[in-house]
C-alpha cells in the first residue's frame, strides 16, 4: 500500500512598502515657482513698483485758497515749499479777469509776455511738473504782474528730482469748488506708505530671485 504524503506549502509572504515623500519634500514642490510663474510675478512686481512710485506725488493749488489772484504774495506762498517732478500745479481763477502765461527768467523779471512759453486760459489749468529746473509764470493782463510790488502776479517754481515734502499741500479743485477748510496735509503719510510699498517690493523680488 503506497504511503499518502502531503507536501507541505510554505506560504511566500512579501512585503511591499511604499515611499511617500518626506513633508519638507512635499512642501518645497508645492511652493516651486515655474518659470512662467515667475516671469508673471516679476511684471506683476514691476507694476506694483511704478504704481508705489507715483503715490508720492502732489498737487498744489497755486496761491491756496486765494487761488490766482491780484492779493496774494506767491514769493511767499513758494517759500517752504519743495516741489519735485512728477508734481503738478493747478491755478485757479476766473478766466474772464486773468491767465497764466510761462515766461523765460526774462519775461518773469520784466513782467512780459514777448516770447512766451506757454499761455493758459481755462481757469483751472493744471500743469504737471515733468522735469527737473525753474519755471516762470506770470498772468498776461497788462497791470496784473509788476516787476517790483510783492503783491503781484508772477510764481517761480523750482523743480527739483526728490520725493515730495511739501509744508501745506492743496489738492486740486475746480473753480465752482466749495471753500471748504482744505484736507490735513497727507504728503507725508504718503511717502511713508510708499517708502514701505518699496520695501515689501524688494523682499519680494529677492525671494522670486533665489
Amino acid at each position: 500500500m503506497a504511503a499518502d504524503t502531503t507536501a507541505t506549502q510554505t506560504p511566500l509572504s512579501i512585503s511591499i512598502q511604499q515611499h511617500l515623500p518626506s513633508t519638507s519634500s512635499a512642501l518645497h514642490s508645492s511652493f516651486r515657482f515655474q518659470p512662467q510663474s515667475m516671469a508673471a510675478m516679476k511684471i506683476t512686481l514691476l507694476a506694483v513698483a511704478a504704481l508705489l512710485g507715483t503715490a508720492s506725488a502732489v498737487t498744489y493749488n497755486v496761491g491756496e485758497q486765494g487761488g490766482w489772484t491780484l492779493n496774494t504774495d506767491y514769493s511767499s506762498w513758494v517759500s517752504g515749499k519743495k516741489f519735485n517732478v512728477g508734481d503738478e500745479i493747478v491755478f485757479k481763477y476766473s478766466s474772464a479777469a486773468h491767465d497764466v502765461v510761462e515766461v523765460s527768467k526774462a519775461g518773469y523779471d520784466s513782467c512780459s509776455i514777448d516770447g512766451a512759453i506757454n499761455t493758459f486760459k481755462s481757469g483751472n489749468d493744471v500743469i504737471p511738473l515733468s522735469a527737473t529746473g525753474t519755471r516762470y509764470f506770470i498772468c498776461g493782463i497788462t497791470g496784473h504782474c509788476s516787476p517790483t510790488a510783492a503783491a503781484s502776479m508772477k510764481v517761480m517754481i523750482d523743480v527739483a528730482s526728490g520725493s515730495s515734502s511739501p509744508s501745506s499741500p492743496m489738492p486740486a479743485a475746480g473753480p465752482g469748488a466749495s471753500n471748504s477748510p482744505p484736507a490735513p496735509p497727507s504728503s507725508a503719510a504718503t511717502s511713508v506708505g510708499a517708502t514701505a510699498g518699496f520695501g515689501l517690493v524688494a523682499l519680494l523680488a529677492a525671494g522670486l530671485m533665489a
